[in-house]
Order: structure tokens, then C-alpha cells, then sequence
């Protein structure tokens, strides 16, 4: 009895995307892996604006293809904090974006990641290792094929550019990294 109330506790919290993303790796489905250069900073500002991440350029895929699915990590070497008091991202629902570079902001862009209330915490002045984030949201709709993918934390168009409570959060050694799984 307990057995079959875990089992159905544990189905229950597998999200559409997370079990996508396990049947991917179940089927030893090929796939590959497109890194960004690493940029060395990137401020997360306290008053919400446009910022860009590092741009992936994905070159190579094989010919006749079908993407069966793209995700978005997002790698932070360490996370630096530059005021005075405990710093984190201030609100929910912040997101980081992804167009193609032929694209515009605002119509042909789509959510890669969210960022987590008080996620990326760091104390008041100081320094910590940072983290990798996954982005939960299938991207294959706009990562088609070859070519250069632009990353943003859009305000201008989406009103969602992403806050810290803080003066401002450094992201350093940061890198972008698309996964494309195929058939």
C-alpha cells in the first residue's frame, strides 16, 4: 500500500519537461553539445534592463535530422556580490530568452530559463562558487538548425529582465550551452 501512495507522490512531481527529458536519456538518443565562449562577467542589475548572455553557435549538426529536443545550461563559474548586504534574484517569473541571431526581440524569442526567486544567493560582500542551471523549457522551436543563438534577460519587449536586492550581482566566468538531442 505504501509502495503504491510513493509511486503515485513521485509521478505526480515529474513535470512534462523533466520526464521528456529522462525518456531522452532512456532511449540513448544521440545527441550533441554546443558551448559558448565564456564571457567574463555578466551584472545582474537591481532595476530591470535589457542583458545579454553569451550567444551559442551551433555548426555541424548532421544532415536530414529531425531535433527531437534542445535545452539551455547555463554555467556560472562563481558568483560575486558587489553591495553591502545579502544579494539574490528578487522576483519570480524572470526569464532568459532565446532568438535566433537573424531574429528580433519580442516576436521571435521564446523563455530558455526561469530564474528562481532568491535563487543565485550570495552574502553581502562576498564570494561563492556558482551554479549550473538547466532550463526545463524544450527550445527545438526556435534552435532549428545551424547558427547563432542570442541569449537575453528581456525587459524591453517582455518586461521580464531579471533583479537582484542588491546593487548588482556579478556572474563571472559565464558560459552557454546548448543541448540538441536528435533522430
Amino acid at each position: 500500500m505504501a509502495l503504491n501512495s510513493d509511486m503515485s507522490t513521485l509521478l505526480s512531481r515529474i513535470t512534462a519537461a523533466r520526464a521528456g527529458y529522462l525518456d531522452a536519456i532512456n532511449r540513448d538518443r544521440p545527441d550533441m553539445v554546443f558551448p559558448s565562449e565564456a564571457s567574463a562577467i555578466v551584472v545582474l542589475p537591481a532595476v530591470a534592463a535589457d542583458l545579454d548572455f553569451p550567444s551559442v553557435v551551433v555548426s555541424g549538426l548532421p544532415s536530414g535530422i529531425t531535433i527531437a529536443r534542445a535545452d539551455l545550461v547555463l554555467v556560472i563559474g562563481a558568483l560575486f556580490d558587489t553591495s553591502a548586504s545579502e544579494n539574490q534574484v528578487d522576483q519570480a517569473s524572470k526569464t532568459l530568452r532565446v532568438k535566433l541571431s537573424t531574429g528580433s526581440w519580442g516576436t521571435d524569442d521564446i523563455v530558455a530559463l526561469t530564474f528562481a526567486n532568491n535563487g543565485l544567493q550570495v552574502d553581502g560582500d562576498s564570494y561563492r562558487g556558482g551554479p549550473v542551471l538547466f532550463g526545463a523549457t524544450d527550445i527545438k522551436s526556435v534552435v532549428t538548425a545551424d547558427g547563432t543563438y542570442n541569449f537575453r534577460s528581456e525587459e524591453t519587449n517582455r518586461s521580464e529582465g531579471v533583479t537582484v536586492t542588491g546593487a548588482s550581482l556579478e556572474l563571472l566566468d559565464v558560459s552557454s550551452v546548448i543541448r540538441v538531442w536528435f533522430n
